[in-house]
């Protein structure tokens, strides 16, 4: 079985890419919005002249600037949907001017090396430092994260694939999209499951290193300060990607994880929530045999068949692997997991037309066919009086309470999600208005003073 391998040697817990953007804060002056599109405009001029060099390697096109001392290259080519971009050998800017949209302003990609050797918290605050001189009022959130731990100890193989859980849907073998597995001639090196917002690669980073020297740092800034690093051993990595599209659903009691500051914090957090959707199971090499034939050889020499509810069941009862085991904290700490948190449906007009379908199909059902008017109502008073000795709410105020509930959440998904939804704040001011002129006539039966507390106590967090 898979734990009966040699113990684990865990080399490092590293940040290997991060991607930020930046958005202008709303109460950017007119100055501020003119000095940061002069910055801009004077890069796109830099630009220009770099475009008016002709070499067919791109990355030779470029003149030189800086930005308070910290030197790049203003490139020839552009990022999609911003003017310019910068960059250097630890990072890359690109810059948008602010318009009348709310976009993203600066996106800054930062280099594995440039990470490694400063640690991220220190290389964010360098970038911080370099964007302070060309705009202060800003808000960041994290578009991508990959996190990874190099092992050794263990060599995984292409039976590995068909050892992991995961909580996505699809699972398919050599679609670059979804999963692949990677080959080095005819050796196995590794593979990948899950789609870009959320995904695990497992491959041989000596190989890798040994394909492509440049990527040799990471054993010169980290593996070789390790006691039992063991150089005539293969290196693996596992590494998690996660993108902003699966941050935004990460919540904890700070708010939604897609905010810098959230992700920096609780990168062990974050860690915990991939091994928990990814999980290397302890399966034997016959097992998984029997996995991907569906098939089990009996000891009189004939063949069984198995069912795929037996498959499914053998491996949800599997335990995690030692490997598994061995890798569940990040820098020495185990962290509880985040939790998902749903996104925030439109309200919309069909979904009340489908609602109503439903009310009159079920309605029908009960009548066997018949339909009278006079019998629904009868149903919808006794249902309005439950609510009202349940929760002491007519049905039309429980309805306003669920509403401002979806009103509290959806307002903090859209504060940090940075996605500015202009029917959102349409549907929020016409709501608060009026549920205050339901209450401005307290005689209404129908809503009691007590009623108008309870909302009140929500109303303040729209």
């Amino acid at each position: 079985m898979v734990k009966n391998q040699n113990s684990i040697t865990v080399l490092n817990d590293i940040v290997d890419t991060l991607k930020l953007q930046f958005y202008p804060n709303h109460n950017l002056t007119i100055d501020e919005i003119k000095k940061f599109n002069d910055f801009v405009d004077g890069f796109v001029i830099l630009k220009s002249k770099a475009m008016e060099i002709k070499n067919p390697d791109n990355q030779k096109r470029y003149i030189k600037t800086d930005i308070d001392g910290t030197k790049f290259n203003v490139m020839a080519t552009s990022q999609s949907n911003f003017n310019v971009v910068l960059q250097n050998g630890d990072f890359s800017i690109g810059l948008l001017k602010i318009g009348k949209h709310y976009n993203p302003i600066i996106k800054v990609e930062f280099r594995a090396e440039f990470l490694l050797r400063n640690g991220y918290k220190i290389a964010i605050d360098l970038v911080k430092d370099c964007i302070n001189n060309l705009i202060e009022k800003y808000l960041i959130k994290v578009s991508e994260i990959h996190l990874a731990k190099d092992i050794q100890g263990y060599e995984f193989n292409t039976f590995d694939f068909h050892r992991i859980k995961t909580l996505s849907k699809t699972k398919t073998i050599f679609h670059n999209d979804i999963s692949s597995e990677f080959y080095f001639g005819n050796r196995f090196t590794g593979f990948s499951i899950g789609k870009g917002d959320e995904l695990l690669r497992i491959y041989n980073k000596t190989t890798e290193i040994n394909q492509k020297k440049e990527k040799a740092f990471i054993q010169v800034l980290s593996w070789n300060y390790k006691d039992n690093f063991n150089p005539k051993r293969n290196v693996w990595r596992i590494e998690f990607q996660l993108r902003r599209e699966r941050l935004k659903e990460l919540m904890q009691g700070s708010g939604l994880y897609e905010d810098m500051t959230n992700v920096i914090n609780s990168i062990g957090n974050l860690w915990a929530y991939c091994v928990s959707r990814f999980v290397h199971k302890d399966l034997t090499v016959q097992e998984v045999h029997e996995q991907i034939t569906q098939v089990k050889k009996l000891k009189n020499g004939t063949f069984k068949y198995l069912s795929p509810e037996t498959l499914r069941q053998r491996f949800r009862n599997a335990e995690p692997s030692h490997v598994w085991d061995s890798i569940q904290s990040f820098n020495n700490k185990i962290e509880p997991k985040l939790q998902r948190a749903k996104d925030i449906s439109k309200p919309e007009v069909e979904y009340v037309k489908n609602a109503y379908k439903a009310v009159l199909s079920t309605f029908i059902k009960l009548k066997r066919g018949a339909f009278d008017s006079n019998e629904l109502s009868k149903i919808l008073h006794e249902a309005d009086k439950e609510c009202r000795e349940k929760h002491s709410l007519t049905l039309v105020d429980k309805a306003r309470m669920n509403t401002l509930d979806y009103m509290v959440k959806a307002n903090a998904f859209y504060n940090h999600s940075g996605i500015i939804e202009q029917y959102f704040y349409d549907f929020k001011k016409d709501f608060v208005n009026n549920i205050k002129d339901t209450f401005a006539i307290l005689e209404n039966e129908a809503s009691t003073l007590t009623t108008f507390e309870k909302f009140n106590k929500k109303l303040y967090r729209v």
